[in-house]
Formats: C-alpha cells, structure tokens, sequence
C-alpha cells in the first residue's frame, strides 16, 4: 500500500508523524506502508544532512516496518535495508557498493542515500521509517554536493520513476521475511561483502584529524572498525568519520 504526495517537506518526517498519531490513537499503520513524492522541499539525509532531488526525476519514498526487533538488535534493520537496496540497484548499474553506514556508491560516486528512525520503547522497536532517495533521471547537481551520480549518469538510460519505485517496493517485500534478527548473520555476510573501502588503505578524517586506515569490520552496534597504521584496531560511530574521497 502506498500514497502519493505531489509535494512535502519531507517524506520522513510526514510518515513518523502520521505514525505517532495512529499510535497515540491506539492504532498504527500498515505494515510497509509507503508514502512517495515528486519533490520534498525540505529533504533530509543523515544527520543534519540534506538531500537534493529535482522535481519528478527520482525516487523519493519512505516506508514503514514494524519489525519486532529488540532495541539493541536495531542495526539488523540497517543491515538488512542496505542489503536489499544494493540489490536492486544491482539490477540496473553494476558495481553497486555500501558506503557505510548507509549511501549506495558507484565509481566513487553516491547513487543513494537511506534515512532510517527508529521509534524505541524501553527495549523494543515500536516501529521504523525507513527512507530512501535514489538519483534516477537527475542530471545536474548543485555545487558542494560531494561526488553524485544517478542511473541515468551513468547507464545513459531514461528511467519511468514510477515503474522503477514499483520495483523496488515489489523486492522489499519479496526479502521482508528476512527481516529478522535470525537472519542476522547472513545479512551482515552480505553487507561486508558489498562494503566499499573494505580491506584497502584510504584517508579518513577522525575527529578532524586525518589519517590512513583500513576498514576491517563493523561491531555488533554498527560502528565502524578502523586499523591504523599501527595495526591497532578502533571503533567509530557515525559522524566520528569522515570519508576523504
């Protein structure tokens, strides 16, 4: 099931609102329920991230799961929706990789970028929105947005946005079943097997200081596990790294 917007804010932050009030009102959504727009005026991306979109040229969705995971099993969801995300992109571009935590790459490029937010309760997950934005048929990009692309970038083929987030949502609900912490491992399998940078020597800004590391692992937690020059190994949370490209 899914809606369509013409125009909002922010897919995101319309379907946790309307997920919060079903909830207030003892009810909640549709299980994947989607909601889509043609151009969100004020797009977000991780962070204090925002993510640039032209009118009606690419896939802007976020969906809602309710997933019956424990709080401290969240990052199962993260892994498991960058999973499937990669592997519907796959099927268009090859070459598809996860820049971790969360942007899909092609060539040094990003491709996509996900939005996940978890509502938590003591130790479960309530519910999650996840969202997604997926340069289609964008072929210019504004300055200081650090290294776009889009399928149309790079297959030189102009996609029907509609069909394509059709695609995608039919796929996602093909994998759902894997959604499960018992598919915890093979899922992370998937992950580290597709993760960009994985094993090779790059630049990294830590704390704004630059060094060269190697991503070896991710920990239970998501977080990133770096090794310096050192043979030392650390972990890093989200906005603890930044990519030098």
């Amino acid at each position: 099931m899914k809606l369509h917007l013409k125009e909002t804010a922010s897919t995101n932050a319309w379907l946790m609102a309307l997920a919060r009030e079903r909830l207030q009102n003892g009810d909640s959504l549709p299980d994947m329920y989607a909601v889509y727009t043609d151009f969100q005026s004020a797009g977000r991306g991780a962070g204090t991230n925002t993510w640039h979109s032209s009118c009606g040229l690419n896939i802007l969705t976020s969906i809602y799961f309710e997933t019956g995971l424990d709080a401290a099993d969240q990052f199962v969801f993260n892994l498991w929706f960058a999973t499937a995300t990669r592997l519907f992109l796959a099927r268009h571009v090859p070459d598809v990789l996860i820049k971790w935590p969360n942007d899909m790459y092609v060539n040094n490029c990003k491709l996509a970028g996900d939005l996940t937010e978890h509502n938590v309760s003591g130790n479960r997950l309530v519910f999650t929105v996840a969202g997604i934005g997926i340069n289609v048929n964008e072929e210019r990009f504004p300055e200081g947005i650090p290294h776009p692309t889009s399928l149309f970038l790079e297959t030189g083929i102009r996609y029907d946005v509609d069909i394509l987030l059709n695609e995608y949502l039919a796929l996602l609900q093909e994998l759902r079943p894997l959604l499960d912490s018992c598919h915890a491992g093979e899922l992370r399998d998937d992950y580290m097997a597709n993760l960009y940078r994985r094993n090779e020597p790059h630049p990294y800004l830590i704390c704004g200081q630059r060094i060269t590391g190697i991503i070896r692992d991710i920990d239970y937690f998501g977080r990133l596990i770096l090794e310096h020059r050192d043979g030392s190994q650390h972990a890093y949370g989200f906005k603890e790294v930044a990519y030098i490209i």
